[in-house]
């Protein structure tokens, strides 16, 4: 009997200690949560944009970035270029790179500070947590290094949309300044301007996932050969489309590989 009051004093004690613990660990919001196997299925499975550029680089308000994880791969829009990465996660530990490929295009001082800032933090992260429509990256001090919101649904792709870039077959190529390309999206029909011809077609969506086509266009000829092969490229580029992201006055059209097919602005 003694003993098993010795034992019945210990295990209330150890009771409440753990109760002690956590209930500190519940109040300490500047670290993650452990992260749970519905977690790591949202994280493959949601287009996520960073929810505060600015708080890379101040004014940076309207600089886009974003990241989608998928295939043991993550790829996004770091500010300036597109990039790539590969990464792995064990529970709620998630580490990205160390070798980050990215495109090579020059940008403005302002999205190209963003983008070596993010770029930086990324290869820092350590773990990982998703709450509501938030994901956080932290470091292995569990400092938190990055912020994501989950992008929009549907609703957020209609309207007017002029293409700002699209994939050529073997890399993401900007809009020739002669011309101007156009997307609209109303109700289950896209409809536009590829540069020369206006075009036309179905499109639905499912999720995070696009479908686009198949589209038809009209058959004047263009002024230049550059035009026509910039108009054929776009419209093949989305058909390609497979998921997409809004981030405010941005849209991104991925493929299926996770690249990018067409990026806008509204």
């Amino acid at each position: 009997m003694s003993g098993s009051g010795r034992f019945g004093k210990l295990g209330t004690a150890l009771g409440f200690i753990a109760l002690v613990t956590a209930a500190c660990s519940s109040g300490d919001s500047s670290k993650p949560q452990p992260s749970t196997p519905k977690n790591e299925a949202r994280l493959t499975g949601t287009a996520w944009v960073l929810a505060d550029p600015a708080s890379l680089v101040a004014g940076a308000t309207d600089v886009s970035v974003s990241a989608r994880f998928d295939n043991r791969s993550i790829t996004g829009d770091s500010g300036c270029n597109t990039y790539r990465a590969s990464y792995t996660t064990s529970g709620s530990k998630l580490s990205i790179g160390p070798d980050i490929a990215s495109t090579q295009m020059a940008c403005p001082p302002l999205p190209t500070a963003v983008e070596t800032a993010y770029l930086g933090r990324l290869t820092k992260v350590a773990r990982y947590a998703i709450s509501a429509s938030t994901l956080t990256l932290a470091g292995s001090d569990g400092t938190v290094l990055l912020t994501f919101r989950a992008a929009p649904g549907a609703s957020a792709l209609t309207g007017k949309w002029t293409a700002t870039g699209y994939y050529t077959g073997t890399a993401v190529q900007s809009i020739t300044t002669s011309s101007t390309v156009t997307a609209e999206f109303a109700a289950d029909q896209i409809s536009g301007n590829g540069g020369c011809n206006t075009f036309s077609g179905p499109f639905a969506t499912r999720g995070e996932t696009i479908k686009i086509g198949p589209l038809r266009s009209t058959l004047t000829a263009c002024t230049s050969a550059e035009l026509g092969t910039q108009e054929q490229q776009y419209l093949a580029a989305l058909e390609l489309a497979r998921t997409y992201a809004v981030r405010g006055s941005r849209l991104d059209l991925f493929r299926a590989d996770g690249g990018f097919a067409v990026t806008f602005e509204r």
